[in-house]
């Protein structure tokens, strides 16, 4: 490794500039220093405090385990090197709080006076009152963005160059690799578990979400635990992982080498619900539909209940009958206070008798609401669920079938609209 020296100031670098005092120290400094020194680099330290009052510096610096290879002079290889001990101290690096970069000494471009000026804009709105060197956490986002965007004006950056740059940023940022990782044998780590399939697990060193799972007759399957987000239809603003939705997204669109995982994630769009209160938080589950990374929305409707190990697929068939379960037992809890918020009027008494199984036989006459207490349990009870496909042969059946079909779905399509699972479903 080249030999490296790196010469530090003290006030306001190693420790909080309180001179002459000894403000608190920069103990990330402190270490960083120390890694580099066993790495075998060269540290001087480089103060503008008196002899005494160095002296102190250095017995200070010795607490923390901080030993210097020259104060305030050259190496003695510098001094041979050069013929002489010049006054300037020689190191290939310089830290210190008051430092500045050559590339900042220049006028300012007019972008970069628009950005300083928007972020002086945004900092005094995040904190009115703000001090001078008064340290904030949100003006500290500003200000670290402004430091960065600044750094590329002074690279040169400005349009098509600037914009692959944040490209790349944002990768960095993300954690993402900026070339495709290949599967190689220097570019796992094998995790330290073992499963009880047999098979083993690896780890990329290049990406840490993704890992290799090569199974006992070689079969090799890849995971990145951060390719699929899983969304709840009633709570779209909070996302999710799980095996479940890994499982099944990786039969779609299952990892191949070389890997480049894209800027986004996919969004699996999914639902879940409790029939049985033994089984804890949720026990069926419905993936929807997924926005791939490209904003294609891709149908799923893939269904799946609780089983002794994970979770068995179901049809959607059973997957609406478990849906509507739930829903009618909250229709009866809350005397079918839903019924009246979709049709805008109470049932009668008899007719929530009759939906709840409590009445023997329906009131004499017509126009009494017998069919659409009818219809309301054929839509929601626990009857057999119909496609659209057999409600049209039914409504070419006859006249009366017909008149039959079109009360059940405009009934269907007011309890849809109000937020109802009903038997009536797509396909089978």
């Amino acid at each position: 490794m080249k030999q490296n020296i790196i010469a530090v100031d003290f006030d306001g670098t190693l420790c909080e500039n309180k001179w002459p005092e000894i403000g608190m120290p920069n103990e990330e400094l402190i270490e960083y220093l120390k890694r580099r020194q066993t790495n075998g680099e060269k540290l001087i330290l480089w103060t503008s405090r008196n002899e005494e009052q160095t002296k102190d510096a250095v017995e200070w610096c010795k607490k923390y385990g901080l030993i210097f290879d020259a104060v305030n002079d050259n190496l003695p290889e510098i001094v041979e090197a050069f013929g002489g001990n010049c006054r300037k101290i020689f190191a290939n690096e310089y830290i210190d709080d008051r430092n500045r970069s050559i590339n900042s000494c220049r006028e300012r471009s007019s972008m970069e006076r628009w950005a300083e000026n928007e972020v002086a804009i945004a900092c005094r709105r995040e904190k009115p009152d703000r001090k001078d060197g008064e340290w904030d956490h949100g003006c500290a986002c500003y200000e670290s963005a402004l430091k960065a965007f600044n750094s590329l004006c002074e690279d040169g950056h400005s349009g098509f160059s600037i914009g692959l740059t944040k490209a790349i940023l944002n990768r960095l940022i993300d954690n993402k690799p900026l070339l495709p990782i290949e599967d190689t044998d220097d570019g796992w780590n094998k995790c330290n578990f073992e499963r009880k399939d047999g098979s083993k697990e690896y780890q990329s060193k290049r990406m840490s979400s993704l890992f290799k799972k090569v199974k006992e007759d070689g079969t090799v399957e890849y995971n990145d635990v951060n390719r699929y987000h899983g969304v709840n239809i009633e709570n779209p603003n909070v996302s999710y992982h799980s095996g479940l939705i890994d499982s099944v997204m990786g039969e779609l669109y299952p990892i191949t080498m070389p890997y480049m995982p894209s800027d986004r994630a996919y969004k699996v769009y999914t639902e879940d619900f409790l029939t049985d209160p033994k089984n804890g938080d949720y026990d069926t589950v419905g993936i929807l539909y997924v926005i791939t990374p490209s904003m294609e929305k891709v149908e799923i409707n893939r269904y799946f209940k609780e089983a002794p190990n994970g979770f068995a697929e179901i049809d959607e068939s059973e997957y609406v009958k478990r849906k509507m379960k739930v829903q009618w037992d909250d229709l009866l809890s809350s005397d079918f206070k839903g019924i009246k918020e979709a049709f805008g009027f109470e049932l009668h008494d008899w007719q929530k008798k009759y939906l709840k199984g409590e009445l023997d036989s329906f009131p004499n006459g017509r126009g009494n609401g017998k069919t659409f207490a009818m219809n309301l349990k054929a839509l929601l009870g626990d009857g057999d669920t119909v496609t659209f496909d057999e409600l049209k042969r039914r409504y070419r059946m006859s006249n009366q079938e017909c008149i039959y079909v079109n009360n059940i779905l405009d009934m269907n399509a007011k309890l849809c609209a109000a937020g109802f699972t009903t038997n009536i479903i797509k396909r089978r």
